[in-house]
């Protein structure tokens, strides 16, 4: 079998995929199955082979690929615990383009293994990853995750995800109260209600208890108890809060990296793996910003502002804000003007978008030397950063063709993250990941040869006899299938060397929540 399919092979591991499948996909490329050699067996067998020769050294080449990666790049972060018997029991790392994503878009973000938090077009952003061998609070505290949240992050607000609460409506509320037609419809109005007061959540969750009978339900009780927790009443006021009243975004990016990871990975392939996600993610994050910095997007109004907006903001962003432009030329109107002080004007808006009739609001307007200040009682740009209609409007009574700079986040801006960064690579300094970066050249050049001379049969030709040539005055390498090991290809595939000391093991005893029920091989964790 040829080095080029075993590093095959090796590359559509990292994307959950078995032996079997690279075989038929490289018979296919290759022209059938009478123009190549090996068969399903041989791919099957390679995959064992590696797996093998990883085995109980895995933990320790996870170490070294990392200690490696930050002898390549100062500013690459790993760090490892490990019990008293020198069994891995946690792992935490994080690249320099992920701390920028941190050091930007931190202010909002997700506790899981993954760190996540969401970016200037409005995308999850993975900041750092860590693993864990038990769920335990100290092993939390450690990462930085979970019910650690508030020891490690003493500054930090808390919130429980609202749809996983909601989940459990049907089983604990009595079968004939969540069938009736107007149960489900009061229920999630009073939660996902953004503008109502604290005050009046209870009073509406009270009134709904009565009409229902449902004041001895005990898990209403209960989750009426951390109300402060889940309800977005409470947090009104909370900067940003907007962008995460659910840890769907969270649970969206698992799914995303779930495509490249599988629960009999080694840890060698899990970082892999892990590595070709976050390439992914960092491809699609900076194709979004080629897309906002080269394009223009179409304007719905003739308001200088909306224009200046769109250069601003990303795309993403753009269009939340120029729904909120729309709204303003064509819903917003004056109410009652109150005039409190010379600096300050109490606007009361009478808002009318169709999903929300007659609903009115209170804005204060007040400038002081050369800034202004804008209030809404809707506390929308609180909760997202971003302005709203009504106080487009009031900007637009005073003349302002520009958005003041104290309302403009830098988090929702352009070109934020270097490109540099978001085009970096963390290859480790192994000449495996070094000849990997060659092949890949060369695939390159090759690449771009074939798609000039596709359509000229002699000049194709002709470029096949070049390559021929060229094949025919290459020496064979000391290393070559002939001579050298399936140990030394291994290496040169995986990027690391097996270890011949070991000084950190494999965890023992993994048994987390949602572990399968089978048994795993201490070679298969």
């Amino acid at each position: 079998m040829e080095f080029l399919d075993e590093s095959f092979i090796h590359k559509v591991s990292t994307c959950s995929i078995g032996a079997s499948k690279p075989y038929d996909l490289v018979t296919s490329i290759k022209g059938g199955f009478n123009s190549r050699g090996g068969t399903t067996v041989d791919f099957k067998n390679f995959h064992r082979d590696l797996n093998s020769k990883i085995g109980v050294k895995d933990s320790q080449m996870v170490v070294d690929i990392l200690t490696n990666k930050k002898l390549c790049f100062s500013n690459f972060s790993f760090e490892v615990q490990k019990d008293v018997n020198d069994h891995l029991t946690g792992l935490f790392w994080v690249d320099d383009t992920s701390k920028a994503n941190y050091k930007e878009f931190g202010d909002v973000f997700y506790v899981f293994v993954l760190f996540t938090g969401v970016d200037y077009h409005k995308r999850c952003v993975t900041f750092a990853a860590g693993l864990l061998v038990h769920e335990t609070v100290d092993a939390y505290v450690w990462i930085h995750q979970k019910k650690a949240v508030n020891f490690v992050f003493p500054e930090s607000k808390h919130r429980l995800c609202m749809w996983h609460i909601t989940q459990k409506l049907e089983e604990k509320i009595p079968i004939d109260v969540y069938n009736h037609p107007d149960f489900q419809k009061t229920f999630f109005d009073i939660i996902w209600n953004l503008q109502c007061s604290p005050q009046d959540f209870e009073s509406s969750w009270s009134t709904m208890l009565d009409k229902f009978h449902l004041k001895e339900n005990d898990w209403l009780r209960s989750i009426f108890k951390i109300r402060d927790l889940w309800i977005p009443a409470f947090m009104r006021d909370l900067e940003l809060f907007g962008l995460m009243r659910t840890t769907s975004r969270s649970e969206s990016l698992n799914y995303a990296f779930s495509h490249f990871l599988y629960h009999k990975s080694n840890l060698v392939k899990f970082v892999m793996s892990f590595d070709s996600a976050m390439e992914k993610q960092i491809h699609h994050q900076s194709l979004l910003d080629y897309q906002s910095t080269t394009t223009t997007p179409t304007l719905m109004t003739p308001l200088a502002i909306e224009k200046r907006v769109s250069e601003i903001y990303t795309h993403n962003i753009f269009l939340d804000i120029q729904k909120e432009l729309y709204k303003f030329v064509f819903y917003c109107v004056q109410e009652s003007v109150v005039i409190e002080d010379e600096n300050s004007d109490d606007f009361y808006r009478n808002s009318l978008p169709s999903h929300c009739p007659n609903t009115r609001y209170k804005v204060v307007f007040s400038r002081m030397d050369d800034s202004i200040s804008i209030r809404c009682s809707c506390m929308l740009f609180v909760q997202e950063g971003l302005l709203r209609c009504l106080m487009f409007f009031i900007l637009n009574m005073k003349e302002y063709d520009e958005i003041p700079s104290n309302f403009i986040l830098r988090r929702w801006g352009k070109d934020i993250i270097a490109d540099g960064l978001l085009r970096k690579k963390y290859s480790s300094p192994h000449k495996g990941s070094k000849n990997e970066c060659l092949i890949q050249d060369a695939y390159v050049v090759l690449r771009l040869s074939i798609n000039k001379t596709e359509n000229n049969e002699d000049e194709l030709a002709k470029y096949i006899k070049q390559l021929q040539e060229v094949d025919s005055g290459i020496p064979l390498c000391p290393s070559s299938r002939a001579s050298s090991s399936i140990l030394v290809h291994i290496e040169t595939i995986i990027g690391a060397a097996v270890p011949d000391v070991i000084n950190i093991h494999n965890p023992q005893g993994i048994r987390n929540k949602g572990c399968a029920s089978g048994k795993i091989n201490n070679q298969e964790h």
